[in-house]
């Protein structure tokens, strides 16, 4: 097992985790979803949206499982990253 693999899909998990939290502070805030496919799960599956959110977090981790490159693994993650930093500063330019 390639530890640096682990960590790095880990990570995704980590970061979807993160994605939720930060999302539903923006909700709290009274700010709406800007990814129209989650915002149609909002709609549709009311508190239940997390389920496909945390679904597609499991499938990306599963795909980074049985990729063989360690460098398009990290820049998966690095793109998972993008939208727990866009929460983060929407967060901190509300606040």
């Amino acid at each position: 097992m390639n530890f640096a693999k682990l960590v790095l899909v880990l990570s995704v998990l980590l970061l979807g985790c993160a994605d939720l939290a930060t999302t539903n502070k923006i909700l709290e805030m009274g700010f709406g979803e800007a990814n129209p496919f989650m915002h149609l799960a909002q709609t549709w599956l009311g508190a239940w949206w997390l389920i496909p959110k945390l679904g597609l977090t499991f499938v990306i981790m599963a795909l980074l499982w049985r990729s063989k490159s360690i460098f398009n693994t990290a820049l998966v993650v690095a793109f998972c990253s993008t939208p727990v930093i866009n929460n983060l500063l929407l967060i901190a330019g509300a606040s």
